[in-house]
């Protein structure tokens, strides 16, 4: 076998319009329209470049500074309504409602009595972000840095509120337990 390859010569298209297959082939100008809109376009996108960085005074992170700001004055007026005591406190049945929420959500972080297991201790008198009411419906709500999952969206406030009624219920221990500052593992079972 050898390396030539065949070439077949293109013969050259008859007449001026360059016809081959029923479709011609025509050497015309570009329409003056098309060449006006195309230096018009250009014209425009440098006047708009100069405007948009150099003259306007709208920016990215001016328009996300004026949402944040517009989201916190509703959130604080969100959070301003909301009760600053639990009014689910003492009531048996949100109680009852409250124990089966936290042993569906809670007891997999802060174990059946309280006492914690990867999210710190309920039962101590150390509490990292405030004991008050408001504040621990704001920790369950809203979550916690390190670990604490915001759970507002899922459980809803009245369910919240049952769960920290609940909380009331458990049994105290003087005993800082885990996730306090002073918390002491207990020694591993010996042998």
């Amino acid at each position: 076998m050898s390396d030539q390859r065949l070439e077949i010569p293109e013969l050259p298209l008859p007449g001026p319009a360059r016809e081959r297959d029923g479709i011609g082939e025509e050497d015309n100008p570009i329409p003056r329209w098309f060449n006006w809109t195309w230096i018009a376009t250009t014209i425009f996108g440098i006047a708009y470049m100069i405007w948009y960085l150099g003259i306007s005074d709208w920016s990215s992170a001016g328009q996300w500074r004026a949402e944040v700001s517009a989201a916190e004055s509703q959130a604080a007026v969100i959070r301003a309504s909301l009760p600053t005591e639990n009014p689910k406190r003492g009531d048996p049945a949100e109680i009852a409602e409250g124990a089966k929420v936290f042993a569906t959500i809670c007891i997999a972080c802060h174990m059946a009595d309280g006492k914690g297991l990867v999210g710190p201790s309920l039962v101590d008198p150390y509490w990292k972000y405030g004991s008050s009411d408001a504040e621990l419906f704001a920790t369950v709500s809203e979550g916690r840095p390190g670990g604490m999952p915001p759970w507002g969206p899922q459980l809803g406030s009245d369910k919240i509120w049952e769960v920290l009624a609940y909380l009331e219920t458990l049994p105290k221990t003087p005993a800082p337990g885990f996730g306090a500052p002073d918390f002491v593992p207990p020694a591993p079972p010996a042998p």
